[in-house]
């Protein structure tokens, strides 16, 4: 009993890390003042998906991580009307 237990609890933890997300790569900037302006000209629905965090000097900006690709493919047109280069990337759950 305390196997079956012990594998299952191996197989769900491996399939719950190896779940892959997808988000939006949008934008790398060193100065965030144009970086905050350029998100802020997304309408609100998307705006509230944009994430940025800070790293060597520079800031990222992504979207939210998810499950749904396909989603994601409809929304690259409209991220890109803002960054031109923004691809779907994927990300890994931790």
């Amino acid at each position: 009993m305390l196997q079956k237990n012990l594998m299952m609890l191996i197989l769900l933890s491996s399939f719950l890390f190896s779940a892959t997300n997808y988000t939006v790569r949008l934008a790398v900037y060193k100065n965030t003042a144009k970086l905050q302006k350029a998100i802020a000209s997304y309408p609100s629905a998307l705006k509230e998906t944009v994430k940025t965090y800070q790293r060597n000097g520079n800031t990222y900006a992504y979207t939210l991580p998810t499950a749904d690709k396909k989603t994601l493919n409809k929304l690259l047109p409209a991220y890109r009307k803002v960054f031109k280069d923004a691809y779907i990337s994927p990300t890994r759950l931790k």
